[in-house]
């Protein structure tokens, strides 16, 4: 961290308020979370303030005297397992004398011991208790962006663990302890306090970004159909009459920004209402009830087409989503000719089908079998290099570097590396993986090819799988935006498109890459 730039942004108007605002030893500790929540508005929207007031409470009156918080104060990750497998919420309130009194019914346990899935959700209103109360625990804030959290730490150059792979729902509540682990080594090797610390994550990292945001979707690679319940509705119905026709959407993991997103309301109203776009990838939150979400963009109308026209179509009553009711409808897949015949039946309602985006479709190529990481780099990707003009001897592959005193990192591709000893430089790295459709796979490959490209002082790192590559531009500090990527295509588009090959060319041909 830069401590020159750190201390410039602590002494301005904005780092002073936001490190007060963060300051855990405030008299008033719902006023604090009150500014807290409204300073994360710009992220996550309006936020329901007395929603996660009621939460606060909740844990407040239940926590303290379980028996389940370490008396001295000192947090290990034991101790957090056994609170998040014991604790529970039960209805409460208080009385005019400021006594907490707890309903005895059975309708007052609110949250019972094993719902982890329910606990994981409340991590973030958890972690205001646990940060007004410890001094380990951090807010962690922004439950549908994520995401954020992500960049922000990637500027500073906090790494955080990867994110759990797991249907146990108990190994999200265990990732919030490993990410205050890594807060607080980052807190401590720069001497912050713990309101510092926070201020330094969700607002000064936010300065440190030159962010150039891509306007321009990607073509369409995917179609996916998901449902939109009556609380969507009103969203939904002011499509073309509010300026900010974006949102937030639960989605299946493997959406791609450029998607096409067939949004279709569920009862009472039973029909097809909009086609969107896939503003964002997949953003996997571990601590939203959602796992999965995208922001939906550039809507557009269809006509009505009902559940039963869907149901009497002579095409679409043979889907399988159609003859399971549309049941479990969030994120399905359409395939191209699926979409093709969607497009017809809105010809037919009347529809202008020149309106709505067109599934791209790649040039049919044949790799061969693909089963190993291996695969991935002979079969796909060092033919396209050799195209770009490299030799073998450019790169260097599985390459052994010295990280610290005993750690050793190995990046998958380095090209043209320097240095006699321990490589101290390389222009380009690219670390390939054998499937990232999966957004936690993603995150985490970009995370470690960002953390070859640093130790390397790399200008663009790229990731692939056997389905697409990434690339990613590095500035001179190290930071990447994970969420603007300099190219992404699919593999099938690359070679298949001379337009597509022609750019790849231009950003990392051979004598651009030997050149920097």
């Amino acid at each position: 961290m830069n401590k020159q730039m750190w201390n410039l942004y602590k002494e301005s108007d904005r780092g002073k308020k936001c490190i007060e605002m963060f300051n855990p030893e405030t008299e008033n500790i719902y006023d604090g979370i009150k500014a807290i929540l409204n300073f994360s508005e710009k992220w996550e929207g309006k936020t329901d303030i007395n929603g996660w007031m009621n939460l606060n409470f909740l844990f407040d009156a239940n926590l303290p005297d379980s028996g389940l918080l370490p008396e001295d104060g000192n947090w290990t990750r034991e101790k957090f397992n056994h609170l998040i497998e014991k604790y529970q919420l039960i209805e409460a309130a208080e009385d005019k004398d400021g006594k907490i009194k707890f309903y005895n019914d059975t309708k007052s346990l609110l949250l019972p011991k094993n719902r982890y899935r329910q606990k994981a959700a409340l991590i973030p209103s958890m972690s205001f208790f646990l940060f007004y109360s410890y001094t380990f625990f951090k807010p962690l804030l922004l439950p549908t962006h994520f995401y954020v959290i992500q960049c922000n730490c990637d500027t500073l150059g906090i790494e955080l663990p990867p994110i759990p792979r797991s249907k146990d729902y108990k190994a999200y509540l265990m990732y919030y302890y490993d990410i205050c682990s890594a807060w607080n080594d980052f807190q401590k090797e720069n001497e912050l306090t713990d309101a510092e610390c926070c201020a330094c994550i969700y607002d000064y990292a936010t300065l440190l970004q030159d962010v150039h945001e891509n306007k321009e979707l990607p073509k369409p690679t995917n179609v996916w159909i998901t449902g939109a319940s009556e609380e969507d509705f009103i969203f939904l119905d002011s499509l073309g009459k509010d300026e900010n026709d974006t949102h937030i959407w639960a989605c299946n993991e493997c959406t791609r920004r450029g998607d096409i997103i067939v949004i279709y309301c569920i009862s009472p109203r039973s029909y097809i209402h909009s086609i969107w776009r896939a503003n964002s990838g997949g953003m996997f939150n571990p601590f939203d009830y959602y796992h999965c979400r995208t922001t939906i963009c550039n809507g557009i109308l269809t006509p009505h087409i009902s559940f039963k026209d869907l149901k009497t179509d002579p095409y679409f009553a043979d889907i399988p989503i159609v003859r399971k009711n549309l049941q479990g409808i969030n994120g399905i897949e359409l395939n191209a000719t699926d979409y093709s015949e969607l497009l017809r039946m809105i010809q037919e309602k009347g529809g202008n089908t020149e309106l709505y985006p067109k599934l791209f479709n790649g040039k049919a190529m044949d790799f061969g079998e693909i089963h190993l990481e291996k695969d991935v780099e002979e079969k796909i990707l060092i033919p396209i290099l050799k195209l770009l003009g490299y030799r073998e001897e450019d790169w260097t592959r599985q390459l052994s570097q010295k990280a610290g005193r005993r750690l050793k990192a190995i990046p998958d591709f380095v090209f043209f590396p320097k240095g006699e000893r321990h490589f101290a430089s390389a222009p380009m790295v690219i670390e390939a993986k054998l499937d990232m459709s999966l957004v936690t796979e993603q995150q985490n490959a970009f995370s470690q090819g960002l953390s070859y490209a640093k130790m390397l002082r790399s200008s663009i790192m790229g990731i692939c799988d056997k389905e697409r590559l990434i690339l990613y531009q590095i500035d001179k500090n190290g930071i990447a935006d994970r969420n603007s990527p300099l190219f992404e295509e699919h593999w099938l588009s690359i070679y298949g498109n001379a337009e597509v090959g022609a750019k790849l060319n231009h950003l990392i041909g051979r004598e651009v890459i030997a050149s920097i």
